[in-house]
């Protein structure tokens, strides 16, 4: 009724808010950015609500995080192309995270045999990711007509559980490479705690350790500065011609003129914004590992399996509470919270609930009353939430 409808509403106007802030913040050239959602639910999906899969979408990536049963048909409600995804990043090997990936890579191998641009696809995921898709692919007789390779995260002592050896199968892979698949490397912790993934010219990301019943990762990425916006009108009163002197001066090169005027870059280009960070976390009950890879997130993306009443439940099964997600996101003086990864008996916000059904509102506002109102966002299925450029 009408708290449902204020619930909502509430939701909209955070959005909205994220609207505006992008759109006088963001410089000329797009640099737009958003995380669509495209399953919010934990265990097994439902004819209302996928299993864990999350795009994040730029200007110039697409990458995926997690790949549940099902993602694939979700992404077909959405504007999200398929072929645009060119990094896969799984945070853990339990099925609600990993059922999809091989029926995605077959997806994605059709539509490249009928023509459809594909690029090379990177997966990135704990040991056992590897030899799990290589025999999925190779027992199924399915080819991938497009190049892929998977780099694998070794992880540290302290993310195994104490009934890790209660099952022992291979984790590593040998043999020939499937068609299509490249040699990719096994990546180690380093010096920073972190595991140092890729870096471009426009990010940097990396994973860090958090506790869940098997070895789990959460992911940081970590948007560059960003060089602030060339004054052209006052370029062009000083008598420099666009081309390639603008493109030294964005640089940060101090440039001559013909005519002995020097160009310091001070005076014609704007200030540097900061980059984004977003941290998106796999299955836990307790990041405080990631803590320090964390700090300072624009947006935190954490789950919220069950009520805060039931946290023994909770954390037996490896999970969080949205007091939990919340006291981390202080912790690490995140921005925006983005809970997701609910319990099936939490029906999605807005739908009719029949007597004694609870929905994903209550676990909303037990987070906003730790973390503060109008920074918590609780993802709906399909929802794709603006991370807009940080103010200068």
């Amino acid at each position: 009724g009408e708290t449902k409808q204020m619930r909502s509403q509430s939701q909209t106007s955070i959005v909205l808010r994220f609207l505006s802030v992008s759109r006088f913040t963001c410089p000329v050239r797009n640099m737009s950015m958003d995380l669509t959602f495209l399953g919010t639910a934990s265990n097994y999906p439902m004819p209302n609500r996928g299993v864990s899969c999350t795009v994040l979408k730029s200007d110039l990536q697409c990458w995926m995080f997690d790949c549940g049963e099902g993602s694939q048909t979700q992404m077909k409600k959405t504007r999200v192309k398929a072929t645009k995804i060119n990094k896969v990043f799984i945070t853990h090997l339990h099925g609600d995270h990993l059922f999809g990936l091989p029926g995605f890579l077959c997806t994605l191998s059709q539509n490249t045999a009928e023509q459809t641009q594909q690029t090379r696809v990177e997966i990135y995921g704990p040991l056992g990711l590897r030899r799990y898709l290589r025999t999925c692919l190779e027992l199924s007789r399915s080819p991938v007509s497009f190049p892929y390779v998977v780099h694998e995260l070794e992880p540290v002592q302290e993310q195994f559980p104490e009934d890790w050896e209660e099952w022992q199968p291979e984790h590593t892979s040998s043999g020939p490479l499937h068609l299509g698949e490249e040699a990719g490397r096994l990546i180690h912790r380093d010096g920073s705690g972190g595991w140092h993934l890729f870096e471009d010219d426009r990010f940097v990301v990396k994973a860090g350790a958090i506790y869940h019943r098997i070895p789990c990762f959460g992911y940081v990425i970590q948007e560059k500065a960003i060089p602030g916006k060339l004054d052209a009108a006052k370029l062009k009163v000083l008598g420099v011609p666009p081309g390639q002197l603008y493109s030294k001066i964005k640089q940060g090169e101090t440039v001559t003129l013909e005519n002995g005027l020097v160009i310091d870059p001070k005076d014609v280009v704007g200030p540097t914004r900061p980059g984004r960070k977003i941290v998106i976390l796999g299955d836990t009950h307790d990041p405080s590992p990631v803590t320090p890879l964390a700090q300072g997130a624009d947006v935190l993306v954490h789950e919220a399996t069950l009520e805060n009443s039931m946290r023994e439940k909770a954390v037996d099964h490896g999970h969080s509470t949205p007091e939990m997600a919340a006291t981390f996101g202080k912790t690490i003086g995140a921005k925006t919270l983005i809970l997701t990864h609910f319990s099936q008996r939490y029906k999605p916000l807005g739908e009719t609930l029949k007597k004694g059904e609870e929905s994903v509102s209550k676990l909303l506002e037990e987070a906003e009353a730790v973390f503060g109102p109008n920074s918590v966002i609780a993802a709906q299925d399909l929802q794709t939430i603006p991370i807009p450029l940080p103010k200068s």
